[in-house]
Parts: structure tokens; C-alpha cells; sequence
């Protein structure tokens, strides 16, 4: 089983960029000095840590930060903020639309975050503060999370407007049943995206309009430039997934016209060969009276009216405009 207390670093004053000890962390977390806990939220001592550390807030939100399913929202609370985010999967094998919850707890004094799956934003933000690029304030650390958690996003996008547009192109060069396949894949996969991007954008707007006193002017300036950015990708993903309804539509005419060319050609050669096996037919039953049954031009001759006939079908079809 991992450690509860995943890493630790301290924010500010002389120690500003250390890696706190463990034995530090419970004493430092209720002292004057902020400090960034990063926890296992499925480590069974999450909850008595959180009971010890944030009395104050209420049991329903402690559930919040340990729950198995979230949804990103934000939540002021007295002095602090609980904030729950997602961020693309992007570990080895992984899905990205899979995305992973983070659960934050801000105030003025603590960072405290819990995740169920390593997340590489908090690996950014870990090496920043270590190299002494990273916030020094609460308002800061959430500005410069959401920040970063937004950018691992565009990537993902901008792959997704490309393979859009490969399938655009696809339909016109080479559509078939399994481009079929790959653009379901494709909307489902914006889907899926949605469902968590669309909620984040509304979190990150509460999360600017929050009125508590370690958020400072700039803070909000970031934030409110991050809820932009992530309306945008809300917005591109629903242009995206109209993209994608098009592209399906038009494949599925295509494919349509196609089945209706068989179909038609079928048709038509019903049409000269349903006559011509009937005549065949009839002078093939085994009864008296067959005339030139024993002629010897009797079957050249028959050839010949079949031509004939055929001839004459095809030439009514084509005058008719049907071929």
C-alpha cells in the first residue's frame, strides 16, 4: 500500500521550494507556513487525516475529497475553497479521454490535494516549485494548476481536429464501412470529453468569482483567462462533434448512392434478362410441339431473336434515360 502523504512541499518563507519531511508535514500543516500535501485518497487513514487538519469543514465535503466518481465543481466554504478538476490521462497505454479527478482544498494557510491516479500535472507544478518557479500564495498555486491542467489539455484537441480532418478528407478519397467505425470511434471519444470539460469550464468560473482574501487581482486575471481558455475547448469540441455528424451523414449518403448504383444495375439487368429466361423457359418444357425441336438451325436461330430481343430492351432503356 502507498503512503498517505503521496509528497510535500513548502510554498513560502526561507524553506520556499523544499521538499517537506513527513515527520514535518501534520505539525507544518496547522502552523503559519503554507504547505502543498499531495495524499492518497484511497489510503484507509485518509479520512482521520482530514478530520485532524480541516475540523472545520464539513463531513459531506471530507466525503467529496475521498469519493470513487467526481464531478468538477468549486465550493467556497467559510475562508477556503473545496475544488474538484480533471485532467487528460496521459500515462503509458492509457485512454486521455479517461480523464483524472483531482480534489483540492485551499485556504489561506494549506494546500492540501488527493488523487486516486497519478496525474501529470501535478508533476509539472511539483517540478516548478521545487526549481523556485513555482506560486508562493494559495491564489497563485490554484491559478498556476488550472493553468497547467488546461494546457495538457490542447494537445489532445488540436489531435482530435486533426484526425476530424483526415476523415473529412477520407470521405471524399476512399469512404468505406470502416471509416465507419473510426468516426464513431472518434465522436465517442469527444463525448466523453465533454462530459467532464463542459462541468470544468462552470467550476473555473466559480473558481474566478470566488471572494476570499488570498485570491489577489491577478489571481482572478489568470483564472479568468484559464475559464476562457477552457470555454474555448468546450466550443471546439462541440464544433468538432458537428464535424464528426457531418462527416457521418455525408458517408452514410455515399455509401447509400453506392448500394443505390448496385441496386439499380441489378435492376436493369433483370430487366433484359427476365424476358429473355421466360422465352427460354418456355421452349425449354418437355412437351410436343416445341417448334424447331428437330431442326438443326432451330438453336442458332433462337440465339439470334434472344440477341435481337436483348438488343431491343437495352436500346428502350437508353432512350428512356435509364442507363
Amino acid at each position: 500500500m502507498t503512503e498517505l502523504i503521496l509528497s510535500s512541499l513548502i510554498l513560502d518563507g526561507p524553506r520556499k521550494g523544499q521538499v517537506c519531511p513527513r515527520e514535518e508535514v501534520e505539525p507544518l500543516l496547522d502552523a503559519e507556513t503554507l504547505l502543498w500535501a499531495h495524499l492518497d485518497a484511497d489510503h484507509p487513514d485518509a479520512d482521520a487525516f482530514l478530520d485532524r487538519h480541516l475540523p472545520y469543514v464539513h463531513d459531506m465535503l471530507h466525503e467529496a475529497l475521498v469519493a470513487d466518481d467526481t464531478r468538477p465543481r468549486c465550493v467556497a466554504v467559510g475562508g477556503g475553497a473545496l475544488i474538484m478538476l480533471r485532467g487528460v490521462n496521459l500515462q503509458a497505454g492509457a485512454l486521455p479521454e479517461d480523464m483524472i479527478s483531482i480534489r483540492l482544498w485551499i485556504d489561506a494557510r494549506r494546500v492540501v490535494t488527493l488523487r486516486k491516479r497519478n496525474l501529470k500535472t501535478v508533476e509539472d507544478l511539483q517540478a516548478n516549485i521545487r526549481s523556485g518557479q513555482g506560486p508562493t500564495t494559495p491564489g497563485a498555486f490554484i491559478a498556476d494548476f488550472a493553468r497547467l491542467l488546461t494546457e495538457r489539455m490542447e494537445p489532445l484537441l488540436d489531435t482530435l481536429e486533426d484526425t476530424v480532418a483526415a476523415q473529412e478528407q477520407n470521405v471524399l478519397d476512399a469512404p468505406g464501412p470502416e471509416l465507419r467505425r473510426e468516426i464513431a470511434a472518434t465522436r465517442r471519444q469527444m463525448i466523453i470529453l465533454r462530459r467532464y470539460i463542459a462541468p470544468q469550464r462552470d467550476a473555473m468560473r466559480a473558481l474566478k468569482e470566488l471572494n476570499v482574501d488570498w485570491l489577489m487581482p491577478d489571481d482572478h486575471h489568470d483564472l479568468q483567462e484559464t475559464a476562457d481558455r477552457v470555454m474555448r475547448h468546450v466550443e471546439d469540441l462541440d464544433m468538432l462533434r458537428e464535424r464528426a455528424q457531418v462527416i457521418r451523414d455525408e458517408l452514410a449518403n455515399i455509401l447509400s448512392d453506392r448500394m443505390n448504383r448496385n441496386l439499380y444495375t441489378l435492376a436493369v439487368l433483370s430487366a433484359v434478362f427476365l424476358p429473355l429466361g421466360f422465352i427460354t423457359g418456355l421452349l425449354g418444357v418437355n412437351v410436343g410441339g416445341i417448334p424447331g425441336a428437330t431442326a438443326s438451325w432451330a438453336f442458332a436461330a433462337l440465339c439470334g431473336v434472344l440477341a435481337m430481343i436483348g438488343g431491343a430492351i437495352l436500346l428502350m432503356l437508353w432512350r428512356r434515360g435509364w442507363m
